[in-house]
């Protein structure tokens, strides 16, 4: 590649959305807790439960560029890293639906799935439901 080519990045970043319960971090969906600074890959439950818990930010989705550039800032903690399935999500977590990923706003229900706030134009972009 020379230093005209641009590098793709790719259209969509997947997260994993997890709650805030009673000082435990737990997937959406479960109800292990995850300790995201374990350098250690999950366990083959709450691996389950996590795998169930992401959802897929696309572009065609009606997000604009800078909510998928924002998502991509959000560190992959080491216990996805660990784990093959999970080394290219990044955490999103929420307390009481409502959560912050970098400099977005976001908010989550079982029936409406992961909302995230357009930081430009602060409307909210199409549910996310994975």
């Amino acid at each position: 590649m020379d230093e005209h080519e641009a590098i793709a990045l790719p259209s969509s970043v997947d997260v994993i959305v997890l709650r805030t319960e009673n000082d435990r971090t737990i997937p959406v969906a479960g109800s292990r807790a995850v300790d995201l600074s374990v350098d250690q890959p999950p366990t083959a439950d709450l691996l389950s439960e996590l795998m169930d818990a992401i959802v897929r930010v696309r572009a065609d989705d009606g997000h604009l560029p800078v909510v998928l550039e924002e998502l991509r800032t959000i560190a992959v903690p080491p216990a996805f890293a660990a784990s093959p399935w999970l080394a290219h999500c990044r955490p999103v977590v929420i307390r009481n639906d409502v959560g912050r990923a970098g400099a977005l706003s976001v908010r989550y229900s079982d029936h409406g799935g992961l909302r995230i706030s357009d930081p430009e134009t602060n409307d909210d972009g199409d549910d996310q439901d994975g």
